[in-house]
């Protein structure tokens, strides 16, 4: 402990002299220093050490203190809580006797570290709950969270409890990478392949058009069913629209096989895959997948212009093509139609471009809605005078490399919250270099970073239009994104993704209804139904003081009635979570004398990739532990982890001294004492009669 100070040292000296100064002043002069000499160095002595403590005070001095603490080591505990893990011939003991050995070996450990035990799957929870119903599993969010939570603590290892299986998120090897702590690995589950049928896969486009023929394919696997038929079926809702007869060969078979099917009219059909059981099979939860598929009525067209080649029009066209909701055609400016009123959308790659002039009028005068694409070749001057409602101050060569943040409060459209610290990851495009000027109503997807520092440059940016939508991407070299995706996920999906929302966006022409319904057509069984509500009076502005009620619907004909929560302008539902099925919903309200309606479909699907390998990945685990020197072992040998942690050097009890500073200004006892020392000292005075 000791006193610390703002000021140099030579201004305590100066506080005493002002203390001593100012008693000698008081007393010396004093008649009475003669008669009472004893009585008068005690008083003194008071007022020399009272105004010396207040002069003290105001160098704000402060109290240094040292404490020290121990701190145990720490032992984390993940346990999968996938429906995975009793899918398997060991289930009986996952069930009754599982929990039993965890809570062993957690009061085994605690005799010398602290343990925390988390549950992983969809995903990740505080405890040691075991359901085993999480349909998905998660391996690397529960790495994140360690890393989150405990990266600065004494952490003596951490200990995970799975089978390797993991179908969300990204590589547990890569996700553990910052991990610095040794990890041991309980291996659940079995790698012994059994007797099994399986679909592992069913890909086909989620959204077709009416009329159009459109292909199924199944990916499938047979186990040990040498010699064994079974049969394929495709089914619309109960009926059978196509079946095939599969053979099984040897240990394994793997089949991938393709079904072809039309609809001829618009909406939402339910279509499901199923292999049919044979005798001896491990578990038939994964003969079958359901799927859905929207037919509408028209695709929507999209004509791309550019004036000069770039990588950027191949990852446009590949990424739009993609969907089988566009069409897309690509026109130089001296090709391009002299009238555009069959498309719903025009990408203006670079256009103006300083590489020549592109008349612009029919263009402008089309109020069809547009998203520009802008570079190195841009005119800026040209696009300003476009009155977009962006404007770019910049020279025309002056570029700069930004990357890219994503905007939490964007709501045009939604973004899968895991998925934006990878957009915010992309490599950087080729923007403007200057000072951008829009309006507070416009909606910003993505900020420019340059280097570390977020600006309020757009870099994905839509704007207010009473004529139609206008969208604007700041930046070329979109390649390098789509190519980077490629990269960390191996596939183009998450881009793709986003420039098929931004394209729809701008291509779906606006809804002009008063009364309003969101809600996603497809939701998975472990997520719940939500929905948001708009109401609009007649001048188009948002209202809520009426209520929205709302009859949900199953296939039974059961009905489910609520009511919508009012937001701050808007109206909000969470409906909880609903079985697998398909549901249809009436919403109704009434404004004034106006009554409104809206109806509409939403189908729960089925998550089935927690059946679809149940073939436990124990070399996921050999791999993870000896990257993190630590080791594996068997479910029935988990007390051995105790000896082998506790034996471990760096496994011990760490000594943490913290430094506190407190402020001596506020000590009650300094001014306990200041103010006794003059209260005597007023004491002495009064009685002696001075």
């Amino acid at each position: 402990m000791g006193l610390v100070f703002e000021y140099p040292s030579g201004f305590i000296v100066l506080c005493l002299l002002v203390g001593a100064l100012y008693a000698f002043t008081l007393y010396f002069f004093s008649e009475r220093r003669k008669s009472t000499p004893q009585l008068w160095w005690v008083l003194f002595l008071f007022r020399f050490l009272s105004v010396s403590f207040i002069c003290l005070l105001l160098l704000s001095p402060l109290i240094k203190q040292t404490e020290t603490t121990l701190e145990k080591p720490l032992v984390i505990l993940g346990l999968d809580n996938s429906a995975s893990i009793i899918s398997t011939n060991d289930s009986d003991y996952y069930k009754k006797e599982w929990e039993q050995s965890i809570k062993q070996l957690e009061t085994a450990l605690q005799k010398k570290c602290d343990v925390k035990i988390f549950t992983f799957g969809d995903q990740v929870l505080n405890g040691s709950n075991l359901t085993f119903a999480e349909r998905e599993t998660d391996i690397s969010s529960f790495f994140q969270e360690v890393e989150n939570r405990y990266s600065n603590r004494n952490t003596g290892a951490l200990i995970i409890a799975t089978d390797g299986l993991y179908n969300k998120g990204t590589d547990p090897l890569y996700a553990a990478k910052k991990i610095s702590f040794p990890i041991y690995s309980i291996a659940l589950g079995d790698t012994v392949l059994k007797k099994d049928i399986l679909i592992h896969k069913v890909a086909c486009n989620k959204t077709v058009f009416k009329d159009d023929k459109f292909p199924v394919e199944i990916f499938a696997e047979m186990d040990y069913c040498d010699g064994i038929k079974s049969n394929l079926i495709m089914r619309k809702g109960s009926v059978i629209v196509e079946q095939k007869e599969i053979l099984g060969k040897g240990d394994r078979t793997m089949i991938k096989t393709t079904f072809q099917t039309e609809l001829k009219q618009p909406g939402i059909y339910r279509y499901s895959i199923e292999i049919e059981p044979v005798s001896g099979e491990l578990t038939a939860k994964n003969n079958k997948r359901d799927f859905l598929v929207e037919v509408l009525d028209n695709r929507q067209k999209i004509a791309l212009l550019y004036d000069a080649p770039h990588p950027d029009i191949t990852t446009l066209l590949k990424s739009l093509e993609g969907s089988s909701r566009f069409e897309i055609e690509q026109f130089k400016p001296e090709n391009m139609p002299t009238s555009l009123e069959k498309y719903d959308l025009v990408i203006l790659y670079q256009i103006p471009s300083i590489m020549g002039s592109t008349n612009m009028n029919s263009l402008i005068k089309s109020a069809k809605s547009l998203l520009f694409i802008l570079g190195s070749r841009s005119d800026l001057n040209s696009f300003n005078n476009l009155k977009t409602g962006l404007i770019i101050n910049a020279k025309q060569s002056a570029t700069t490399d930004p990357q890219a943040v994503i905007n939490d409060n964007f709501s045009l459209f939604t973004m899968d919250p895991n998925e934006k610290n990878l957009f915010n990851g992309f490599p950087p495009l080729q923007s403007p270099f200057g000072v951008y000027q829009y309006g507070p109503l416009s909606e910003v997807l993505a900020f420019q970073k340059i280097g570390s520092i977020r600006s309020n440059n757009p870099l994905f940016i839509f704007l207010p239009s009473p004529d139609r939508k206008i969208g604007v991407i700041t930046g070329e070299n979109l390649w390098r994104w789509r190519f980077s995706n490629f990269v960390q996920r191996s596939n183009y999906e998450l881009f793709d993704d986003l420039l098929n929302k931004v394209a729809h966006y701008l291509a779906v022409k606006e809804d002009k209804s008063f009364f309003r319904i969101k809600v996603s057509n497809r939701i998975e069984e472990n997520s719940p139904v939500e929905m948001e509500a708009e109401l609009y009076n007649q001048n188009y502005e948002l209202v809520n003081e009426p209520l929205v009620n709302i009859t949900v619907s199953d296939e039974g004909k059961r009905n489910y009635p609520y009511t919508f929560t009012r937001t701050d302008h808007a109206y909000y539902l969470n409906a909880g979570i609903f079985p697998i099925g398909n549901y249809s919903y009436t919403a109704t309200v009434i404004l004034g004398n106006n009554h409104y309606s809206q109806k509409g479909n939403f189908f729960i699907e089925a998550l089935s990739d927690e059946y679809s390998n149940l073939v436990a990945d124990h070399q996921l685990l050999y791999n993870l532990s000896a990257a993190h020197d630590g080791q594996v072992v068997p479910p029935r040998e988990i007390e051995t982890l105790v000896k082998k942690i506790f034996a471990r050097e760096d496994f011990k009890t760490v000594s943490i001294s913290q430094k506190r500073f407190e402020d001596l200004l506020g000590n009650p006892w300094i001014f306990i004492a200041i103010l006794s020392l003059l209260t005597i000292e007023w004491v002495i005075r009064k009685r002696q009669g001075w």
